[in-house]
This record gives C-alpha cells, structure tokens and sequence, in this order.
C-alpha cells in the first residue's frame, strides 16, 4: 500500500533514496513540523469532504485513466485562487510551509481542498484525524536528476517534478517512463499557463497534472480555456475535437412497453444541432438532439436538457468512453456532439427518471445494426444525416427509410472502457 495514514499528531518523514536530493516517503514519522502545528487548524477548517471524484481533488492512489488530468494552484494571491475556482480549473490548493497559514485565511472564498507541502518535499491532505501522504515534489537542477526520478515510476504513488531552477527538462523521457505504469503519477510544476499547456502535450500524453504557481490571475483562466477547448475539463468549451458521425438507414420504429426514461438537464445551454450520444448498443449511437427547439407550441423549449432514452442505455463521455445513464449523476461530465461531429464537454446538473411509454428504434449502417429506446414523445428528436428534408426528426414521426447520424465504436466495453473480446454480440 502506497498511502499510509498518520496520526495528526505526527507527519511522514522522508528518506533520501539516491544522492540528489530525491526522496520516498518512509513508513517512519516523526512529530508534525511548525507548519502543521500552526497550520494544522486552518487547514481543518477549509477541507472539503473525503474526495470520490478526481476532477477537483486529488485522489491519492495510483490513476489507470491517462487522460484524466488535474491543476493544483499554489500561489500566494487570493484572486489567483478565485479565478481558479470561477474558471472551473481547479478546487485544489497547495500550501508550502511558509504559507500555510492562507488555507484559513481564504476559506470564504469558495470551498477548496488544501494540500501542504512539507520542508522535506512531502505533499499531504488532512483526511479526519489524521494526514495522509499523496505523493512527493522533487527538484530537478540537471540531468542527473532527471534519470533519478525516472527511477521512481512504479515506485511512489504520484511524484511532482520542480524544474524551475533547471528549464531544459526532457518531460518525454519522464511521461514515456511514468505511462508505462499504472502504479504512479506524473505532475510538473508549471509557473505560466504556456509551460503547463507544453507539458499536458508532451509525448501526446502528457502529464497526468500540473501545479499551477503563480501570483498573476491571468494564468488560470488562460488554462482553463485550453483545456475546456481540449475536452480535458467541462463547462461548454470548445471541444476535444470531432467525433465522426455516419449516416445509418431507420429499419423498425415501434411503441413497445413502459420503462424508465432518463432525461439529462446539463448546466451549460445546447444550441441547435447538439445533442447526446445515446444507444443501446455500444458499437452505434445516436445523435439525440436536446430541447432547445420548440415543440410545435405544446410544450416551451428546455435548451440545457436531453431526453436522452432508457436507463440502461449508454451515453459517451469525455474520453470517448461510456456510461449508463443510470450511473449518470449531478457533476458528471458527459459529451455534447453537433450534427457535424465537432464535440464538447458539458456537466450534468440534474438527471430526472420517469416512468414513459418507450419507442423502439432500429437502424442499420455498413452492415451492422443499432439500437435504441426513447421517449415517446414529439420533443424526442434524433439528427437527420445531410440531404434529408429536416434536420431533426421527432419519434413520433420517424418512419422506416429515414437516414439518422450514429457514431460507430469499435470493441466490447467493460465498466465503460474499450476492451478486446474474442467473441461477442449485441442484440
């Protein structure tokens, strides 16, 4: 076990493991340095519940999704903070010893979590009673240094990489040795929004994160854009890119029995065009348009909403991977897709379960066929592929010929993921 828990009254030391000055956390503790003794109660007061989810907090294991990535901001200017938090960049903050006591100081500002960087290099978090080790920041002056931390891929649990006082830092060497093992994570400090853009792009990978130092407010909200435009954090950016989308022939539309239907409200806006991925099958989904459109003046337009389908039908996430929509809940991320596959990440704000009459409705393309149970309802629309006469189609008229946009995936999914099956079916 990577993380080992310590008693409030004590802190992880660390011992040096080569001769530059890079060090492992150890089992052994000593007593809590002047920073936790004084900072300790600041810190408690502004910590956050246990965190369950990695989009703002550390989570401090190993990580399998490589591209999840996470910003810490440590900065000794309140607005830099507020501008983190507005932005939707980051609720993580980290606090070297000498500034310990701004964790307190700033907790009205919004709720955050609070790392402390200790003397020796240890980050840790306040879990309760006790301060649990996350990982270590290590200081890089050359190139000895680089291949001493390369040695610690596997070893320690998430390792962040300080090159300020050495620019000429190979982060390819380091991201190819950290993203052959699922065992630790790789974070840099960056101290302009440029250098931690260049480090989320290295290798493509890039680093699982970034601390973020800087007093300029600026930074963040410049960060923040680049990675909304990357898909790489929610709130309607641009985009992670195009999905391709191919046109698929409707073969069966039929009212079947009663089920569960899930409608999906998003805190962002969908603008015409936009809807979600939904199917019952993996391998094709279809584009199911939002509520921005009115609905022939029975029922007033929702444009943050998806009517999205049957509770065990899958929707694409950020990633291009998958998600029940029972599994969908307030916070997540989910993909937002226009009829010409340009994508964006939008988060959920609420997700409403109703008892509806379900539709059936079939399609087939190159060979293969799909699947997928809605609403039956006229504001139900599905994206009509280019050259029909509408660019959306109610379900409630659909009609057998009609040509809808599905998006084609490739392999089994297990708990979401792309996997390689030997034999398998959908029907």
């Amino acid at each position: 076990e990577h993380v080992r828990m310590h008693s409030v009254a004590q802190a992880p030391s660390a011992r040096s493991i080569v001769t530059h000055g890079i060090t492992r956390v150890s089992s052994r503790t000593r007593r809590f340095s002047r920073l936790f003794s004084a900072g300790s109660e600041s810190l408690r007061r502004c910590a956050s519940v246990p965190s369950r989810n990695s989009r703002g907090r550390i989570v401090p294991r190993a990580a399998s999704k490589r591209d999840d990535k996470e910003v810490w901001i440590q900065t000794t200017n309140v607005q830099v903070l507020l501008a983190a938090l507005e932005c939707g960049l980051s609720t993580t903050a980290l606090f070297p010893s000498q500034d310990a006591g701004l964790a307190g100081e700033w907790r009205k500002v919004g709720r955050f979590s609070p790392l402390a960087l200790t003397e020796d290099g240890t980050v840790t978090e306040e879990d309760g009673d006790f301060y649990r080790a996350v990982g270590i920041t290590l200081k890089v002056n050359g190139p000895e240094d680089v291949d001493a931390i390369a040695r610690m891929a596997g070893v320690e649990p998430l390792v962040v990489v300080d090159s300020s006082a050495w620019r000429i830092i190979p982060a390819e060497n380091l991201v190819a040795k950290f993203g052959a093992t699922d065992e630790s994570r790789l974070f840099s400090v960056s101290e302009t929004a440029k250098d931690a853009e260049a480090m989320f792009e290295a290798l493509e990978t890039g680093v699982d994160g970034v601390v973020l130092r800087t007093d300029d407010p600026a930074e963040p909200r410049e960060l923040a854009a680049y990675l909304k435009k990357r898909g790489m954090i929610g709130g309607g950016g641009e985009g992670p890119g195009k999905l391709e989308l191919t046109p698929a022939t409707v073969t069966r539309v039929e009212t079947v029995g009663t089920g569960d239907r899930v409608c999906v409200d998003c805190a962002s806006a969908f603008h015409p065009g936009e809807g979600l991925l939904v199917g019952s099958f993996a391998t094709g989904l279809f584009l199911v348009h939002s509520e921005c459109l009115d609905a022939e003046g029975y029922v007033n337009s929702r444009p943050f909403r998806v009517n999205a389908g049957a509770l065990c039908s899958y929707v694409v996430t950020p990633g291009e991977k998958t998600a029940y929509l029972s599994e969908l809940r307030v916070g997540d991320d989910v993909t937002c897709v226009n009829r010409d596959g340009d994508a964006r990440v939008v988060t959920v704000g609420r997700v409403k379960v109703e008892r509806r009459q379900m539709v059936l409705v079939e399609a087939e393309s190159a060979g293969k066929r799909f699947a997928a149970l809605t609403q039956n309802a006229e504001t139900v629309r599905l994206v009509t592929a280019p050259g029909e006469a509408t660019r959306v189609v109610s379900v409630s008229t659909l009609d057998v010929g009609d040509r809808v946009l599905v998006h084609l995936q490739e392999g089994a999914r297990h708990t979401g993921l792309k996997i390689v099956e030997e034999e398998w079916y959908e029907q």
